[in-house]
């Protein structure tokens, strides 16, 4: 197993800043264009008939496009704007509070019985926190098993399993939702100018997804992981200093009641926004899918998520006046500042892959072998899972990790049918299972530091082998899941299935 670690942080550690890394592929990009270019290099789009031959960057035409349009690959990059306007109003949230008190009252107020689903509940939506989840639910879970006389390192390993393994399953719709939507409408739109996104068209799946990894989590934990800690790393009889669990004070309670009632008014007013057959949020034939409903879901979202955070600081007096709502939104997009500068190293990658005609190229290319060794349908989905699951491990941005692989694997699966949005929805289950089981993640470290608080020879080869089962159990469960939904035929988003229409 340490051996198992050491080879893993040794090739990640090799591995260049994500920013470094996408500046390089886009040199690669340049130099293949060119090469390819100057060979005659062309293919031909099995859907049009039309011929698509490699342009080179490094000509005249090329060398103007990557001159004149740096700033605007940079401002036209479709996550860019949805990112931005989902964290302002998730961020006023975040810094009134309020999202991390939900969060301690969901899991410090259930049953001990449920004490484990809860905790799994927790951390796969609070997601919508972003780092907070894990800085919060870790230690808070453990200190509630410990205080009810479980293993503690139970407790910090359900919530670590819940933040990393279940990231890209939400009941809300989340930053990720935006990130993801964005650059996989820019690599279909490689194929299809026309193509479309949207950060709901997975959400049928990955709601219900929350309560598939909850059970299994929980199911895992209690019957294995729990046992297996009692057995190996029991504790020791000596007291360990832990804080009091949060209490809420009667503002935070008043808050929380009318953060609910405006929920209530805010759900009522859409309700009745939409329930007319002529509401202009409907479509021409009076229906939601599609509609200007579906497609306004984000600034919904951002105006709801303005109202609770608004209603809440009010009643805690940290909001006390209107000026204070703008610089919560500032504080919250200046911590969007690495992953901005992180967009525009992706944003001239795309563009030059998109210019150069390579993302056609390979997607046709790519597309072929698969139809002719006959590697499509669900072996192709299991054989994409597993990719995504291997390669997150060595590089686990998310972000970072799609916008490598959307424009080379969206185009190539959508020319053999797929939808764009059901690629990215088989990535969201391999980029989230193995996050807990990657020594490069960030939060490896601070799952460990919060665990040695209980255990302080704790090590990184334990800390991997409490994890695994439930990174296995996810990966496998969820990819299972997947199965069974298209079996039966389900859209995994808003008229959105497996294959496009």
């Amino acid at each position: 197993m340490n051996s198992l670690l050491s080879t893993i942080e040794r090739v990640g550690n090799k591995l260049p800043h994500p920013f470094i890394l996408f500046i390089i592929l886009s040199g690669v990009i340049i130099v293949v264009s060119a090469l390819l270019a100057s060979a005659g290099i062309t293919a031909v789009n099995p859907k049009t008939g039309a011929e698509v031959a490699v342009r080179s960057l490094v000509s005249g035409p090329g060398l103007e496009f990557m001159l004149t349009s740096v700033v605007s690959n940079f401002v036209n990059f479709p996550p860019l704007g949805l990112i931005l306007v989902v964290m302002f109003g998730i961020g006023l949230a975040d810094r009134m509070g309020l999202l991390s008190t939900l969060m301690q009252v969901s899991v410090a107020k259930a049953p001990p019985a449920l004490l484990t689903f809860c905790v799994f509940m927790a951390g796969i939506c609070g997601s919508i926190a972003s780092d907070a989840n894990y800085l919060i639910l870790i230690p808070l879970a453990a200190m509630i098993y410990h205080s009810v006389g479980r293993h503690p390192l139970a407790g910090a390993a359900a919530a670590y399993a819940a933040a990393g393994a279940g990231f890209d399953a939400s009941l809300f719709i989340t930053v990720g939702d935006a990130l993801f939507s964005g650059i996989s409408t820019e690599a279909a739109r490689l194929v299809d100018p026309n193509a479309y996104v949207s950060p709901i068209d997975n959400y049928y799946f990955v709601a219900c997804s929350v309560f598939v990894l909850a059970l299994v989590g929980t199911l895992v934990v209690d019957k294995f992981v729990e046992p297996r800690l009692q057995r190996l790393l029991p504790l020791t009889d000596s007291p360990i200093d832990m804080p009091a669990p949060h209490t809420l004070s009667a503002d935070e309670k008043r808050g929380l009641k009318r953060v609910g009632l405006a929920t209530l008014l805010y759900i009522g007013l859409i309700f009745l926004a939409v329930l007319p057959e002529a509401s202009p949020l409907r479509n021409a034939d009076g229906g939601l899918i599609p509609s200007p409903f579906l497609k306004s879901l984000v600034p919904l979202m951002f105006i709801y998520f303005v109202l609770i955070g608004t209603t809440y600081g009010v009643t805690l007096g940290k909001i006390k006046s209107s000026q204070d709502i703008p610089h919560k939104m500032g504080e919250a997009a200046r911590d969007l500042a690495p992953t901005l500068v992180l967009f525009f190293a992706i944003a001239q990658f795309i563009a030059y892959f998109k210019w150069s005609e390579l993302g056609q190229f390979i997607a046709i290319e790519g597309s072929n072998v698969l139809q002719s060794t006959g590697f499509t349908g669900l072996p192709l989905v299991v054989a994409f899972i597993i990719l995504t699951a291997i390669m997150n491990v060595f590089m686990t941005s998310g972000s970072a990790q799609w916008a490598l692989m959307a424009p080379v694997f969206v185009p190539m699966l959508m020319m053999v049918g797929f939808e764009p949005a059901f690629v990215q929805a088989m990535f969201r289950i391999g980029d989230s299972s193995t996050n807990i089981i990657s020594p490069m993640s960030p939060y490896f470290s601070v799952a460990l530091v919060y665990m040695q608080r209980y255990q302080p020879n704790l090590g990184l080869g334990s800390l991997m082998a409490t994890m695994l089962p439930l990174s296995i159990a996810f990966l496998v469960a969820w990819t299972a899941f997947l199965m069974i939904w298209l079996m039966l035929g389900l859209d995994i988003g808003p008229g959105i299935g497996m294959m496009a229409q």
